[in-house]
């Protein structure tokens, strides 16, 4: 029997970062690489993402990073995966398309041929062991799964699904292929859990055209839906409605524009050129559709933007009806709440969406519970959410048929390894897991000292000094320039700068002649202490010489 273990680099008791990793003898197989977006008090870090040291050190063995699709908490860390190590990245066309987008945004070069198209349905050889492709119902079209068929038995990994047989599209699930996997014997299925805490099924709560119709119908008013840009299904019920009532659609976000340039999808909404407009022409109609989008904080951000009137392209009026059709994301919940608030202060009519209205297109509880059945695994394995959903998950499973013994709730790092008897045990080996920043396109170089920086600035303000010091002399030739921000109001002319500047001349005076021998003589210890009794706080120093 081949010696098989799973380990979750992320995604275990968390919102995101979505990493599995399989293990078949010597070769491994991994599973999303996803990211999860930080909180608020976390400033300047624009995401997270797992560490991949046990990736990097085990390169030679990894086989491929198979995508269930391209969004954020399932492919958001690929870019960073390909900065490290040259392994095939198996996914469909679309994805690759915005995942090829994405290197070029963050400056990945030379990785182009390293993604691979795969169909539903494909199986992919890997000499002992193959990946066979299936398809799922979820909010990207054409979502995989995957079932790595071992000499041991076949393991199930189900990222995104929901179980909708009524569904006849590119979002469509093929049910009697699962039934022939499930035929050829199933050692584990590996399956979603964040949601299972919500009973019953997802459908038909995942749909939006009820909420949007009577708006879609408002032929005196323009209509702005928000969503998050990888919610192509909802796009899709948008589009079918626009096409309904002849009006026409901007898109305001580059990763929703690059969706909708694939033919798959201009074929399968049958789209015409004219059918999607410029922002511009949207601000010149009176009945244009205009969707906004982005990932996580993003899309609020682009919103809060346009409300307070500092976005160059989009202003809300009173002609205008904002639709946020989607819940808020694991993270930024606070954010929805703020821009709630924001939009509501436009002239516009404000509808928002909860998650009591509409559902995110994953798994719910009778979801797993029939996929599981489908499947018949011998084993069961809770994925992606925090430990309540875990247990949750493991009700459904149970529900099912998968004995208790046979189920494994893990954490990050813990590896499950698979007997001999086809039972599940956690193994003694620990895989180290940490959370690793990135700020921009640096990745990692964000440590606790940084962000401790960051939270006194935030709370304390700044005094920004500069000052033009000749290099030689160490004569002073410039005016002192002061700036503060976040510390007391005063203007230019108020004595305290007058007295500042004093006090920051005498200074570099005193210290004009040991300057030379010591640099460290520059002290600004009395203007920190005169400002300290202006404003009664405890102010940083940002000190700026040019010399």
């Amino acid at each position: 029997m081949a010696e098989i273990k799973f380990v979750a680099l992320g995604g275990q008791d968390e919102r995101g970062k979505n990493t599995f990793v399989i293990s078949v003898d010597d070769e491994l197989f991994v599973f999303d690489a996803g990211i999860k977006f930080p909180e608020r008090s976390i400033l300047g870090i624009d995401v997270v993402i797992p560490s991949f040291d046990y990736l990097k050190a085990n390169a030679k063995k990894v086989k491929g990073i198979f995508l269930s699709n391209p969004s954020s908490q399932n492919a958001g860390a690929v870019s960073y995966i390909l900065r490290e190590i040259d392994a095939p990245v198996y996914c469909n066309k679309l994805t690759t398309t915005i995942l090829k987008y994405r290197n070029m945004k963050y400056r990945i070069k030379n990785r182009e041929n390293n993604f691979k198209v795969v169909n539903d349905k494909d199986i992919i050889d890997f000499g002992k062991n193959k990946v066979e492709v299936f398809r799922t119902t979820a909010s990207f079209p054409s979502t995989f799964g995957f079932a790595l068929h071992t000499e041991s038995g076949t393991i199930v990994y189900a990222g995104d699904y929901i179980i909708d047989g009524n569904e006849q599209s590119w979002f469509s699930t093929d049910l009697n292929h699962l039934s022939d996997i499930s035929k050829k014997g199933v050692l584990a299925l590996i399956s979603d859990s964040e949601y299972a805490s919500r009973i019953g099924y997802t459908v038909p709560n995942h749909r939006i055209d009820k909420f949007i119709v009577g708006p879609m119908k408002d032929m005196k008013k323009r209509l702005v839906i928000g969503m998050f840009e990888e919610n192509v299904f909802k796009f899709f019920e948008i589009v079918l409605q626009a096409k309904e009532q002849g009006r026409k659609i901007s898109i305001y976000g580059k990763t929703l524009t690059k969706v909708v340039e694939s033919k798959i999808i201009q074929d399968a909404l049958g789209l015409k050129p004219a059918d999607i407009v410029e922002v511009s022409e949207f601000n010149k109609s009176t009945d244009g559709i205009l969707i906004l989008t982005g990932a996580g904080d993003l899309l609020y951000s682009r919103l809060a933007k346009i409300a307070s009137g500092n976005d160059d392209n989009v202003e809300f009026t009173e002609n205008d009806i904002i639709v946020l059709a989607t819940p808020p994301a694991a993270g930024v919940e606070k954010r929805h709440a703020e821009v709630l608030d924001e939009l509501a202060r436009t002239p516009a009519k404000l509808v928002s969406l909860s998650d009591r209205n509409i559902w995110s297109m994953r798994a719910s509880y009778e979801d797993i519970k029939l996929m599981t059945r489908i499947m018949k695994p011998k084993c069961f394995i809770p994925i992606k959410g925090l430990y309540k959903d875990f247990l949750m998950a493991e009700k459904a499973a149970l529900e099912a048929g998968v004995e208790p013994r046979n189920i494994q709730l893990v954490n990050n790092g813990q590896v499950l390894k698979f007997t001999n008897d086809e039972k599940l045990v956690i193994s003694s080996e620990v895989v180290k897991t940490a959370d690793i920043y990135v700020d921009g396109i640096g990745v990692g170089d964000i440590g606790a000292i940084v962000l401790n920086e960051r939270k006194q600035l935030a709370t304390d303000g700044a005094v920004i000094i500069g000052a033009n010091i000749d290099d030689k002399t160490k004569e002073l030739v410039s005016l002192i320039d002061i700036q503060m921000r976040g510390v007391i109001y005063i203007q230019e002319d108020n004595p305290i700068f007058k007295l500042m500047q004093k006090q920051i001349t005498d200074i570099l005076e005193r210290a004009k002649v040991d300057g030379k021998l010591n640099p460290n003589a520059y002290d600004l210890a009395e203007i920190k202490k005169r400002l300290f009794q202006e404003s009664e706080q405890q102010l940083n120093k940002i000190q700026v010489n040019n010399q």
